[in-house]
């Protein structure tokens, strides 16, 4: 056996240790409170010597332990576990979204991350993202953040659809965006910023009260027809990091 069959393998077993309500039930439990048998066979409803079969399990993972004083805990392995778990609940939460839409172009760090997204609401239709973006601009009063492969104008002008003319605005678009909407953005609004990317895959609109994000399809193509949006910290704070990561790579213009 080849060192990445090994893994492979390891990997393989670890899972199906994991493949059981009950025993998620139990390293849940277990990662909150320490706990003795006659306590975790409570909580899944079963004899202790069935709760004793899937503790072995947990066991063989390494992701409990037995103290000196025969209490069950989490290892450390167990928690990291714990905190992955979330992501794979949200994307399978939205499995038929995440059939048709691509996430792979993400960071890593963020795709571990991606359960931060499970407060946030679903929807699937443009009218509705249409509103969302607006309101984003419209109620943003210590800042927008707004990026997309097109930019998201509302209205015939951009200085009336924000807040105030005052709000700072950072702006990334594709290299190939209009230069005469950026004009527009950066003459509309005072404390507004224009960056670029050599691609955008997403769009995303962000201020300090709700954020939403859209993805692409499966050929590539930003879905602007159905998204997630939420007023959550957390949601909020995924959204704004990612940003923050294009932000840095991204080329400002100087449009003044």
């Amino acid at each position: 056996m080849t060192a990445e069959e090994g893994r492979r393998t390891e990997l393989a077993e670890a899972l199906f240790n994991l493949a059981s309500v009950d025993r998620l039930a139990l390293l849940s439990e277990i990662a909150q409170k320490k706990q003795r048998l006659t306590n975790l066979s409570v909580v899944i409803n079963a004899s202790p010597q069935e709760c004793s079969r899937h503790i072995a399990r947990l066991q063989d993972s390494g992701l409990i332990k037995k103290n000196n004083d025969g209490l069950y805990e989490a290892t450390n392995l167990g928690h990291a576990l714990l905190h992955l778990l979330p992501s794979y609940e949200f994307f399978l939460t939205h499995k038929d979204y995440f059939i048709a839409h691509d996430v792979s172009f993400l960071p890593r760090g963020f795709l571990a991350r991606v359960g931060e997204l499970a407060a946030g609401e679903f929807v699937n239709h443009f009218s509705i993202v249409l509103e969302l973006i607006k309101k984003v601009i419209s109620t943003g009063h210590e800042y927008v953040w707004l990026i997309s492969d097109q930019p998201m104008v509302i209205g015939p002008s951009i200085g009336p659809t924000f807040f105030s003319r005052n709000v700072p605005v950072r702006l990334i678009g594709q290299a190939d965006i209009d230069r005469k909407v950026a004009a527009e953005v950066v003459s509309s609004l005072t404390r507004s910023d224009v960056a670029v990317l050599p691609e955008v895959n997403l769009a995303m609109a962000i201020n300090e009260e709700i954020a939403g994000i859209c993805f692409p399809d499966s050929v590539g193509k930003i879905d602007f027809s159905a998204g997630f949006y939420s007023e959550d910290p957390e949601f909020r704070g995924w959204c704004g990091d990612l940003f923050e990561h294009y932000w840095s790579s991204s080329r400002k213009l100087e449009l003044r």
